[in-house]
């Protein structure tokens, strides 16, 4: 018989949080709404804005690479990145690689990646292939439900087949793990998924952006309260600064 976890104080849960690596997000608004960056323990779901979502997953994927004293979670480790929306830029991820002084090279080569066309591939990936890897420290779900085909009976029981997908490589390696997913389209604040995909995120955080601004919208945070911040556009177009890296290709830092 599996011999049951003793109770522990709250203050010591407390202190334990507290000593946990905090990665950050490369977005300042949302590291602000988390209160430093994301927290290894904890399940993340960012929905809404594709493009905001997808962005931050790309500047993760790079700054978990960062040594530990400067706020990553050490060189050389493996990011899998599952990709339902076709979004991956290694182009950007160089980029910005290369403002956090880190090797574009070495970036790119420990971010692994699968992509998902269709809602069969997307269960595929995560039911049976995830859990197959091995050394992965961060795994990052690119639009979980974007191929979402139906609200079927059977779409859910494959969505629940994919999280115990996920579960089974979070209980073996238990790494950082971020999805990202739509917006239902009959809600403003539901994601596309509903309950299941809801319920399996401990931190579920909500983005759009409006013509002036991005919010932030934290939903669900275990020990953090909800909470709402504003991202603000500039009014006047920004004056022309000489952008070395606007015109280059990737092949420059190669």
């Amino acid at each position: 018989m599996k011999k049951l976890a003793p109770f522990d104080s709250g203050f010591r849960v407390y202190q334990k949080n507290n000593r946990l690596p905090i990665i950050s997000s490369g977005d300042s608004t949302l590291d602000e709404l988390f209160g430093g960056g994301f927290h290894k323990d904890l399940v993340y779901l960012l929905y809404g804005d594709k493009k905001k979502t997808t962005s931050i997953l790309l500047t993760t994927a790079v700054t978990a690479q960062k040594a530990l004293v400067n706020g990553g979670m050490g060189d050389g480790i493996k990011v899998a990145f599952i990709d339902g929306n076709n979004r991956f830029n290694p182009y950007n991820v160089s980029k910005y690689a290369v403002t956090q002084k880190l090797s574009p090279t070495k970036v790119l080569e420990n971010i692994i990646i699968a992509r998902a066309f269709t809602w069969d591939q997307m269960i595929e990936l995560l039911e049976n292939r995830l859990a197959k890897l091995e050394h992965v420290k961060v795994v990052m779900v690119s639009g979980i439900t974007t191929l979402f085909q139906s609200y079927e009976k059977q779409t859910f029981e494959d969505l629940l087949r994919a999280i115990d997908g996920i579960k089974k490589i979070l209980a073996r390696t238990k790494p950082l793990i971020i999805l990202t997913a739509p917006l239902n389209e009959h809600s403003l604040f539901r994601p596309k998924g509903g309950k299941i995909l809801s319920h399996f995120g401990n931190v579920l955080v909500l983005i759009n952006e409006d013509e002036r601004y991005v919010e932030y919208n934290l939903v669900q945070h275990p020990f953090l309260s909800e909470n709402r911040l504003l991202k603000w556009k500039p009014r006047e177009p920004k004056r022309k600064v000489s952008n070395p890296t606007k015109n280059t290709t990737i092949d420059c830092w190669f």
